[in-house]
């Protein structure tokens, strides 16, 4: 198990976050990635970087609706894609990778969002925490690529709880 700890940085221009690793000693805070946005782009344009401004990790884009979020990796392959329905009574969504689908529930408010693969095994719980910033916790079990469940996160955040651009 692999668990991490997203947060949005307030004073920034765009949407900005910063992933740290929860499994590390208390008073280690280090920032493991930071993830970074277009300011005043249509649709949702990330770039994911080693530390606060190492060399891109990961991207991903997603359309204007923010019902389809593509994944790239470091040298702009496609790692995933995630795909939100346009309408729906439960907040959830569904991860294609390496051929392979997972889905998500979210429930109806999607406070913690359960990523389960065909067989029903949970590879990836994202859990919205209550603080003044956005804050996701994230647990995986290594079967999914690392980059794209940190942007799973975000784009659970850009989709559900994003009211206007940044």
């Amino acid at each position: 198990m692999q668990k991490y700890e997203l947060t949005q940085k307030i004073l920034s221009w765009g949407p900005s976050y910063e992933v740290k690793d929860a499994m590390a000693p208390s008073g280690a805070d280090d920032v493991m990635v930071t993830i970074k946005g277009k300011l005043l782009s249509a649709t949702p344009q990330l770039t994911m970087v080693q530390g606060t401004d190492g060399a891109p990790a990961a991207s991903m884009k997603g359309n204007f609706m923010k019902t389809k979020f593509e994944c790239f990796g470091a040298s702009s392959e496609t790692i995933g894609v995630l795909a939100f329905p346009m309408l729906a009574l439960k907040k959830g969504f569904t991860i294609t990778t390496n051929g392979q689908e997972y889905k998500a529930d979210g429930g109806f408010l999607g406070g913690e969002f359960k990523c389960t693969d065909q067989a029903g095994n949970v590879v990836l719980t994202i859990e919205k925490q209550l603080s003044l910033r956005d804050k996701f916790a994230i647990t995986t079990t290594g079967a999914l690529p690392r980059e794209l469940a940190l942007l799973a996160a975000v784009a659970i955040d850009q989709r559900f709880f994003q009211d206007t651009y940044e």
